[in-house]
């Protein structure tokens, strides 16, 4: 059977004026198919959006692999970065200074981690979204980049002045210093707004009282990000003792345990949607037989074998379950861009890290959805061609 004559017949069966239970079953079928891909699809395109922010915004701080001592004991970083490079041939490198902190700001006190890289502001893989002030100028001026969470918690404001509070030598001694804020950060993690607090490298040797080829660490921002699992044990051979690598999988691991164990649950729950959509195509397919009985005993008495009325049957199926799955999916997209420019779901930072729900549109996952949406709605609907054929043509002339 032609494809024209199957277009043609189907619209013949979905003319104005048929029954009621008929046309309303289509429309059923039709809209279970299309929020049950929607919804398939929002969900893929959420938990891509958790994934791919999340990397993003944690690697702003850690990078993808961290080099650290045993202890946290300063080293001479230059012989460590060259060594990192011969082992890791396209990586960016830098070496970082970090320590614990106090920051104090009239009553208010918060413990911060303080962070110096030893790379220029605008040669950074990442940057920074600056809310307030130029950010830090001097490399050797000591002052803070604060984030905005942080800096709203201490009701701290570009250009105010904080005490800074750190420890230092054996035994530990509180040491006290007056710091200016150059800045207030953004970065969409409410975490890391909150723990992470910028200094320039060159500042920070005084800070520490360390000597300018020294480094508290290494960071590495590798090629390719899944790269970054097998580096801790590409590191402790080429460096040895006291060094150690961490990977931003490692350092983030019940973040990332999370996301990832979504991924199989939530696609299957809301499968499910798409399984109960194929069964009311099934039930429109059903109704299509019991209300064109007469019609079909016509086809057959014409000539039309039992093969070209399943066909018939399927292509009912497939003309249903696909106007759903792309409208379905072109509803999604709307609302995933809707949520990538507006941002109207918010979220509570502290428990869920970002401040607004994160989307991803991967193009794969509608694709991936219609195939399913249809496939299983095709599936079902070989239920009623094989009824249809099991019917005698004489049962349907007498019905006629």
């Amino acid at each position: 059977m032609s494809l024209e004559l199957l277009r043609f017949l189907g619209q013949r069966f979905a003319r104005k004026g048929e029954q009621g239970f008929f046309r309303v079953s289509r429309v059923v079928a039709f809209v279970s198919v299309a929020l049950g891909s929607m919804a398939l699809v929002l969900a893929l395109a959420i938990l891509e959006g958790f994934q791919q922010t999340l990397l993003q915004q944690a690697t702003r701080f850690t990078w993808h692999v961290q080099v650290r001592t045993v202890g946290g004991t300063a080293f001479a970083y230059g012989a460590v970065v060259e060594r990192l490079r011969s082992g890791f041939p396209g990586a960016v490198i830098a070496p970082v200074r970090e320590r614990e902190a106090l920051v104090r700001f009239g009553r208010e006190l918060d413990g911060v981690l303080l962070r110096a890289v030893g790379m220029a502001r605008d040669s950074l893989p990442q940057q920074f979204h600056l809310l307030e002030g130029a950010g830090m100028l001097a490399d050797t001026a000591l002052e803070l980049l604060l984030g905005e969470a942080l800096a709203r918690r201490l009701s701290v404001r570009a250009g105010d002045t904080v005490v800074l509070i750190t420890a230092m030598g054996t035994p530990l001694r509180p040491t006290f210093r007056r710091v200016r804020v150059a800045g207030i950060y953004r970065s969409g993690l409410t975490r890391y707004e909150e723990l992470y607090a910028f200094v320039p490298f060159g500042a920070m040797a005084r800070l520490l009282e360390l000597p300018d080829f020294a480094a508290t660490g290494v960071d590495m921002l590798l090629p390719v990000v899944d790269s970054a699992r097998a580096a801790p044990e590409r590191i402790a051979g080429l460096l040895g003792f006291p060094f150690y690598g961490v990977s931003v999988y490692e350092l983030h691991q019940p973040m990332f345990a999370w996301i990832e164990l979504q991924r199989v649950p939530i696609p299957l729950v809301l499968g499910l949607f798409t399984l109960v959509a194929a069964f009311n195509v099934l039930t429109f397919l059903v109704l299509l037989i019991a209300e064109k009985m007469p019609s079909f005993a016509v086809l057959q008495a014409l000539g039309m074998s039992a093969g070209q009325m399943r066909n018939l049957l399927l292509w009912q199926g497939f003309g249903v379950s696909l106007a759903g799955a792309l409208m379905g999916c072109a509803v999604a997209l709307l609302l995933c861009l809707v949520q990538v420019h507006f941002g109207i779901i918010r979220l509570q930072g502290a428990l869920y890290h970002l401040d607004r729900l994160p989307v991803a549109f991967v193009m794969w996952h509608p694709a991936l959805v219609v195939a399913v949406a249809v496939g299983l709605s095709v599936a079902v609907s070989m239920i009623p061609a094989r009824l249809l054929r099991r019917l005698p043509l004489t049962a349907l002339l007498h019905l006629r």
